[in-house]
């Protein structure tokens, strides 16, 4: 395209996105972040599965009863 004067118009720069300078995960710090936070799931999962556990051993002393170890069921 040309101006009225019969120079070429400037080329159009795309409008700033905000975005100059970010920096992004690479795909092995993906990676690591997603292992990081399955392992606190898995290890937040277990945690709680022992707490609940021991919530119910306390609650069964707590009632005065004598049979509270865990139940083994023959297979």
């Amino acid at each position: 395209m040309r101006q009225p004067s019969g120079q070429p118009t400037p080329p159009i720069k795309p409008p700033n996105r905000g975005n100059e300078g970010a920096q992004y995960l690479s795909t092995r710090g993906l990676l690591i972040v997603f292992a990081g936070l399955a392992a606190a799931l898995v290890l937040g999962y277990l945690l709680v599965s022992k707490l609940v556990d021991i919530s119910q051993e306390e609650d069964c002393a707590l009632a005065h009863r004598y049979n509270c170890g865990a139940v083994e069921v023959p297979r």
